[in-house]
This record gives structure tokens, sequence and C-alpha cells, in this order.
């Protein structure tokens, strides 16, 4: 996998919108947060356009975005909030220019189609993280901000979280991929599918029903996508929703049953997804997992 050259202060870092529509204040308040740590910063054309629930049409997302894949100043693309809609620009995007010039991509959610597509099909890592739309609840000194730059600027991370009683204990390394799992489950069958064979799988989901997401995880079972990985990492399942008669099992439980049978290490509760705490993460390099009694260890 390629990764992206480091950033630097002073550098440019362009803002889009290529799923669901912003607002002007969110957008302000983004570029002075960014300003204010040192960068230079670029608002797509149509970021604070709106069609439907959408920011913009498809072909106006679609043209920012570009801009800014091809843009030979930036030198990182973040996508200001999630939503809905890459899927609908995906295969209106051409990669060739950014491909010989990679830059880094940020965003999580719904941007997990631009990360399957950078990993999958053009093998280039990206960043599972922080979003603008969440920095008015942020200062420079949190976490998930600050391992996010150390990460733009060259220093991987190495995570430690507590212990949850459902982990299965083990030691494992492969490449991390993921993100949204109803995300990955539509992919599926795409050119932008990931191939499981020895990687370490992260999920995370927001507001889905239980039996939708023990279906998932069945349909990553009988695909046989869960028996070739190295590793799993379950991240925050936020404001999940049961019927009226109870499904029996809540989100870990379902989990943990749909890998039952294999062997590898599984770490649950880590602190990533639509969540206060949104750790950061690249897709498409090395981790190590490090599973004990004791404590949880992920490490690049």
């Amino acid at each position: 996998m390629i990764l992206p050259a480091h950033i630097k202060k002073n550098d440019t870092i362009a803002l889009v919108a290529p799923s669901g529509k912003t607002d002007h204040e969110t957008i302000v308040y983004a570029q002075q947060f960014l300003v204010n740590l040192g960068y230079k910063v670029i608002i797509g054309k149509h970021a604070e356009a709106t069609f439907h629930q959408f920011a913009g049409t498809d072909t106006q997302r679609a043209a920012d975005l570009q801009e800014m894949l091809d843009h030979p100043v930036v030198k990182a693309i973040f996508a200001i909030r999630g939503g809905y809609g890459c899927i609908r620009i995906i295969d209106r995007l051409d990669f060739t220019r950014f491909i010989n010039h990679p830059k880094w991509l940020v965003g999580f959610s719904d941007i997990t189609v631009l990360h399957a597509c950078l990993q999958n099909k053009h093998g280039i890592s990206s960043i599972h993280g922080l979003m603008p739309k969440n920095y008015p609840n942020k200062t420079a000194d949190d976490i998930e901000v600050k391992e996010l730059f150390n990460i733009l600027t060259g220093q991987l991370p190495s995570y430690s979280i507590s212990p949850h009683p459902l982990n299965r204990l083990g030691t494992s390394n492969g490449l991390l991929t993921g993100g949204n799992l109803t995300l990955l489950q539509t992919l599926r069958g795409t050119p932008y599918d990931f191939n499981p064979k020895g990687k370490v799988l992260f999920i995370e989901d927001l507001g889905e029903y239980l039996y939708h997401l023990d279906r998932l995880m069945h349909n990553l079972k009988v695909g046989n996508i869960l028996s070739q990985l190295n590793g799993l990492v379950v991240g925050q399942f936020s404001d999940m929703k049961d019927n009226d008669s109870p499904f029996g099992l809540d989100t870990y439980e379902i989990i943990k049953e749909a890998v039952a049978e294999y062997d590898y290490p599984v770490l649950f509760n880590f602190p990533a997804g639509h969540t206060n705490i949104n750790y950061p993460l690249v897709f498409g390099q090395e981790v190590s997992l490090e599973i004990t009694q004791q404590s949880a260890k992920l490490m690049f």
C-alpha cells in the first residue's frame, strides 16, 4: 500500500462535502480550526450547495472532489461530514493524477466508500477519522485530534485500551481495512469490495436494527469473509435499535456469535465510530493486535 506524503505546517488542506449537506457555520468553524493549527484551507466550490439531502447534485459533489484530488497544492482532503452520497459519485471520479501524486483522505461513515476505492482498487492508504462536522466539540489537545495530525505529519499511532469481557485473546497482524459495516456490505460484489485474506477488519455502525446487524454479519460469514481474516476490531455501534419482539442478543453478542468458530483475536469496544471519542485509523497499513486479559493493543 502507498502511504501518502506527510504534511507539514502551512500546507494546504481541502474541505469537501461528497455526501450529506452541511451548513455555512460548520464550514467557517472548521476552516478557522485548521488555520489555528497552522494550515491553509481551500473549500470546495459547492460545499454549501443543497440538493435534497445531499451537499449539491451528484455532478457538483463529484466536481468538488475531483478538483481536490487533482489540485497541485492540496496535501490532504477532509470530508466535512458523512451522511449518504459517495456511492452515487464514485464511478464519476478519475484517480489518474491522484495515483501519481497521492494525498491523504480523511473521514468516516459514508466516506467508507472512498476508503474502499483507494485501498481495494488503487492501493493507497487513507485515514478513518474525525471530520470537521465534529470540530465544535473538540480542542487541539483532544486525543483524536492530536493523533490525526500525528499521522498526517508522519507518526503512526499505537493504542492501548481497557480489556472487554468479550475480547478473544491472542496476537496477530495484517493490513487494516474496513469502516462502516453497512457500507462494506453495500460494496460487496463491486470493484471496491475487499479481499479478506490476511486482513484485520475494523467495523462500526450507527442506528441499525439488531436483526439487520445479524444479517450483515452472516452475509460476511456465508460469503467466506470472516473465515479468512487475521483479526477483527469492533468499534462503536451507536444508537442501535431492537424490534418490539426482542432479538435476544445485544450488538457485541451478535458479532461474537458470528465469529465464534474462528480462532483469530477479536478486540471489542475500540473507541472509533459515531461517538464522542473517535481514534483515527490508517487503512491499508500493517497493524498488530495483542489482546490479553489485562490489556488490548492495536499497534501500527
